[in-house]
């Protein structure tokens, strides 16, 4: 951090920001439609990296597969996500958008999108030059450390929704 910084000040900001944004993402979506922050994770990786396997989207959710199991069940019942045999693996099973996922996904995301575009309407140019870098950093803490790879896949799509 720049000289003068207080890592740990600025750490800790950056924890409660981070969780005052999931929040406020997951707000105007829970009162509209039943999708959790946990199921639209899940659908977003599987739109992005699917077809996946069980075992690669508990990895990429960075959750127990008993709990990938239990999201991707009640997804399914909703039909949001189809669950089919791998023709490559008989022992595995594939997990698949469904056009209702997708358009689940899609509404979502539109959602959020339409509270923060409100909330960057009032930025002066310069303040979102610095929101652009700011998330280009935190792509950069998400981003696993070299030697992990949290799916032998690369995203389909890079769009966001």
């Amino acid at each position: 951090m720049a000289e003068g910084l207080d890592d740990g000040a600025t750490l800790a900001r950056l924890r409660t920001v981070t969780m005052w944004l999931s929040r406020q993402m997951r707000e105007p979506s829970a009162a509209e439609t039943a999708i959790t922050a946990s199921r639209y994770s899940t659908l977003w990786a599987v739109d992005t990296f699917g077809p996946l396997r069980m075992t690669d989207l508990a990895r990429l959710e960075k959750i127990s597969k008993s709990s990938v199991t239990r999201i991707v069940s009640n997804l399914s019942a909703d039909g949001l996500v189809e669950v089919a045999a791998d023709a490559n693996d008989g022992r595995s099973t594939l997990v698949a958008m469904t056009p209702e996922g997708r358009d689940v996904l899609a509404a979502t995301s539109a959602r959020t999108d339409a509270l923060f575009l409100s909330r960057i309407a009032g930025f002066s140019e310069a303040e979102k030059v610095m929101l652009e870098a700011a998330v280009m950093l935190l792509e950069r803490l998400v981003t696993p450390h070299e030697g992990q790879q949290p799916s032998e896949r690369s995203p389909r799509r890079s769009n966001g929704s």
